[in-house]
């Protein structure tokens, strides 16, 4: 139960994230979604990827975005490669950036750019190769590779035993500088004591600080965020639960409809939030117009929290319907909302999630709305 469980989760995350993708305007794209995808031949354009386990062995001329249970790169992408999956392993060459949120990432593929990183697990074996900067936030962090540029980032545990041609700014619980490491540039680590660096590793400077000094209050603050976090999960939730009772079916055919063009209805509910934030501040630099122009602004308010609970019950019947559990529209909702604002708090591509979470819905009630009028 507990591995259909992180299964299903990952399906779900490869769905928002999948939805964000199509958002953007592409020329030419290919798509293919289902549980077992094999990429084995040439594709000669963007690339969009949704599934249980995706193997991408071929050449593709041009950017791709994958998102699922496993993903792994053998073959050649020309440009930028996009990945969340639970298991990412690249092995392959990437022309491009490569941005990456996953559980776990095993590399010893190339990319001749830049690598952004958000993960449980990171293994950047000796074969591994970053033409550009390695930007990251990892559980635990191997790098054994190449990294051209600089290596920013902070994790739990952290150990170099590779190249790094620039500077290197760190933080983490525990550090590790291994006798094969070699920093180009200039070493800045933040770690709660100073470690032991083998001679002649690093070329420039060393500048060590003491996390327990940065900041007395950080625990403070780490525990009001926290508390944050609950407060609007319960806000929302009330708030979800409140219009489900008093719009039922409305709310799930909303919900059922989130993933019929997608893209369109991000771009519409764009529109719509754009418009009226325009129209309220042009009221509010007129007398006449404050009243209005306030009540406006909170109903785009009301609006956006709206649409976030359509999101946070698409995403329930997701999850529930992919375990085989047959659950009340309640329970699909207080589950929806809990993952949406779970996962909007993920680095990197959190405030992406979010903004798909709010506009695609706005766009989809704009065609019920068209349609009921």
């Amino acid at each position: 139960m507990e591995n259909n469980m992180r299964r299903a989760f990952a399906i779900f995350l490869s769905s928002i994230f999948i939805l964000a993708a199509f958002s953007s305007p592409a020329t030419a794209l290919t798509t293919r979604v289902g549980n077992i995808i094999i990429i084995d031949d040439t594709v000669e354009d963007d690339l969009y990827l949704a599934g249980d386990n995706i193997i991408i062995s071929g050449n593709i001329m041009g950017n791709v975005v994958a998102a699922g249970g496993r993903v792994e790169v053998r073959g050649n992408i020309t440009r930028d490669l996009t990945v969340m999956g639970s298991e990412v392993i690249i092995t392959g060459s990437v022309g491009d950036d490569i941005r990456i949120a996953t559980g776990s990432l095993d590399m010893e593929g190339e990319v001749r750019d830049d690598l952004i990183l958000a993960s449980g697990e990171t293994f950047l074996s000796s074969g591994s190769t970053i033409g550009g900067d390695l930007s990251f936030t990892s559980g635990q962090m191997q790098m054994l590779g190449s990294v051209d540029g600089d290596m920013m980032g902070s994790g739990g545990e952290i150990t170099i035993g590779g190249h790094i041609g620039g500077n290197a700014d760190l933080e983490a619980s525990e550090l590790g500088i291994l006798p094969a490491a070699a920093i180009g540039g200039n070493l800045r680590y933040m770690v709660p004591e100073r470690i032991t660096i083998p001679e002649g590793t690093v070329n420039g400077e060393v500048d060590f600080v003491e996390t327990g000094n940065r900041d007395e209050d950080s625990g403070s603050i780490g525990l009001f965020s926290v508390i944050w976090w609950i407060l609007k999960y319960i806000v929302l939730t009330i708030l979800a639960l409140v219009v489900l009772a008093i719009w039922p079916g409305k709310m799930e055919k909303l919900a059922r409809e989130t993933t019929v063009s997608p893209g369109k209805k991000f771009l519409i509910g764009l529109g719509l939030i754009l418009g009226a934030w325009i129209t309220s501040v042009l009221l509010l630099i007129t007398l006449v117009g404050i009243p209005i122009g306030v009540l406006l602004l909170l109903f785009i308010v009301a609006v956006m929290y709206f649409a976030r609970v359509i999101t946070g019950l698409w995403i329930g019947k997701y999850v529930f319907a992919k375990v085989g559990w047959d659950q009340k529209p309640w329970a699909e909702l207080v589950l929806g909302v809990f993952i949406l604002l779970l996962i909007s708090e993920l680095p990197i591509i959190g405030w992406l999630v979010y903004l798909v979470a709010t506009l695609i819905p706005l766009g989809n009630y704009y065609y019920e709305l068209k349609n009921t009028l």
